[in-house]
Order: C-alpha cells, then sequence, then structure tokens
C-alpha cells in the first residue's frame, strides 16, 4: 500500500484516508491501540469481537427435529443440570 498523508485537526483528530479504512474494514467506533516507537507514533485497531446473532447460532446444536417450547428447552435444561450435579 502506498503511504498517504493526513493532518492532526484543532481537537486532536486524525482522518484515516478511505482507502485505509475500506481495505481494513474499519467502521464508526473502531477501537485504537495506540504506543510510541523508536520509529514514531503506531496505531493498531483493536480486534473486537464478532458480533453474533441469534441467526448465526441457528443449527449449531445440531437439532433437527420439531421446534420446541420454552418450557421443553428449560426441561432439558433442568435435566442437563441434574446428569452434571445431581439432583438437590
Amino acid at each position: 500500500m502506498q503511504i498517504q498523508t493526513t493532518r492532526l485537526s484543532s481537537k486532536g483528530h486524525i482522518v484515516i484516508p478511505k482507502a485505509i479504512l475500506d481495505a481494513y474494514h474499519l467502521t464508526i467506533g473502531q477501537e485504537f491501540e495506540i504506543e510510541t516507537t523508536s520509529q514514531g507514533i503506531l496505531l493498531k485497531a483493536k480486534n473486537s469481537p464478532a458480533k453474533t446473532t441469534l441467526h448465526d447460532l441457528i443449527g449449531c446444536t445440531g437439532y433437527q427435529g420439531k421446534a420446541k417450547t420454552i418450557e421443553e428447552m428449560d426441561e432439558g435444561v433442568r435435566q442437563g443440570i441434574i446428569a452434571e450435579w445431581g439432583e438437590k
């Protein structure tokens, strides 16, 4: 990638050129780590955990039967706890 130039604003803001925003998939609200090195200032995008939606998780259990009711799911959780920890 070629070197690009930007300026520091009176409020201390630095505008990151669009080509770099696009290349690194940076979005509004992105957090950065900044440190000083012997060569200057190093700006690193923090790796944020990926946003996971319920849709992303569908199918992760491998269950392929009829949809369960909340009551059936609660009972399944209760049975799992009993199997792991015993009934009290």
